[in-house]
């Protein structure tokens, strides 16, 4: 019987240190890429990266004022990253709706997207359009990217 409850108390150590352990290991499952929308108005996003295959655009991501929206759900591994997005309205009457672009040329298409490769594009049946580029400085676990009216970015 003493046996019996000395390996029960072992047992029970280890599933705690165990247990103990695992909560405080950090999970990859929270690592992303947020794209946020701190303007007044709806907005389109499009998303430009490496991975092991090649350079990858994807989009569109339609967020609403005031949330967020999550673009890649993984450690982000590579130093830069690219954005395109578009205002749905215009905040100032007569003006066209704000662009966040810039000049690095992704493909794109007119509805939702995937599109390996970033050269081509319209001889592929896509448009080209220029990216804003995102220097993480190195590895990243996850970054916020907030749009905001009539500005740049942050």
């Amino acid at each position: 019987m003493f046996v019996l409850r000395r390996l029960l108390t072992n047992i029970f150590a280890i599933v705690s240190i165990l247990a103990v352990g695992f909560i405080g290991i950090p999970r990859s499952a929270v690592a992303a890429m947020l794209f946020c929308n701190r303007t007044q108005g709806p907005l389109e996003a499009a998303l430009g990266y490496r991975d092991m295959d090649g350079w990858i655009s994807e989009g569109w991501w339609k967020i609403q004022p005031g949330q967020c929206s999550r673009v890649l759900g993984h450690v982000l591994d590579q130093r830069f990253y690219f954005y395109y997005a578009r205002a749905l309205t215009s905040v100032v009457r007569d003006r066209p709706p704000f662009l966040w672009s810039g000049k690095y040329p992704f493909c794109t298409d007119v509805k939702a997207f995937r599109i390996e490769g970033d050269g081509d594009c319209e001889h592929k049946g896509y448009q080209t359009k220029e990216f804003q580029q995102i220097d993480l400085g190195g590895i990243a676990h996850d970054y916020i990217l907030d749009f905001k009216d009539g500005h740049e970015l942050n």
